[in-house]
């Protein structure tokens, strides 16, 4: 007899655009107003949408692509606009590793790039100068893309980071707090991978990705 698939995790959210609602009235709680929620693409853009909806607040896209040294393989770092790579300070690749590491670099840029025209035809993120900005992703597996993210933001000119999700590993948490970020995090998770479907309308890659597309443009 075939042994029983395990059963079925219930999603932690009915929706994103609940999920969405909650984080906004969470960071509302926290004084966070006047600032700039930037949705990390894709998984992010819609959740941070209905977040600045929820409170009100200036809404708009940060283009960030992870690092991989193979499709199968967790990310090693990630890249967010034109902003230096953010890498995971443990990797220490052997000699034999680093052409490999310079086309992953390079191939996670050229989507950066890629992206910037799919998601905002290359216009400017809206002004953070002397703001606080908000990095908002779908699920923090990996802390990396959140990291780049705030870098991109810090040099822009954010004056303070926050970084906002409806879930994340415990792991990332322990790595966005390490590096002195304020997290705003409704469902911390202890499974290193993750939860595997965080939101109960979870529709797959490509209409995730066309998806946010369209809202991103909605926010120029």
């Amino acid at each position: 007899m075939a042994p029983s698939a395990p059963p079925k995790r219930e999603p932690l959210y009915p929706t994103r655009v609940a999920a969405g609602a909650l984080l906004g009235q969470q960071l509302s709680a926290r004084g966070l107003l006047g600032c700039v929620l930037l949705g990390i693409t894709p998984e992010g853009v819609e959740i941070a949408a209905n977040a600045a909806k929820a409170m009100g607040a200036q809404f708009d896209v940060i283009v960030a692509a992870f690092i991989k040294l193979g499709s199968n393989l967790a990310p090693i770092g990630a890249i967010a606009e034109s902003a230096p790579s953010e890498m995971d300070p443990d990797f220490l690749p052997s000699g034999a590793l680093l052409d490999k590491l310079t086309s992953a670099i390079d191939a996670s840029r050229a989507q950066v790039s890629q992206d910037l025209i799919l998601y905002r035809t290359e216009r400017p993120v809206k002004a953070l100068n002397g703001r606080i900005a908000v990095i908002i992703d779908g699920q923090v597996t990996w802390p990396w893309k959140v990291l780049a993210a705030a870098k991109a933001a810090e040099q822009l000119g954010a004056k303070q980071i926050v970084i906002a999700t409806p879930v994340a590993t415990q792991a990332a948490a322990d790595r966005i707090a390490a590096r002195h970020y304020e997290l705003v995090c409704p469902s911390v998770v202890i499974d290193p991978k993750g939860h595997p479907a965080p939101y109960g309308d979870m529709a797959g890659e490509t209409p995730e990705r066309l998806r946010s597309i369209m809202i991103a443009h909605q926010a120029a």
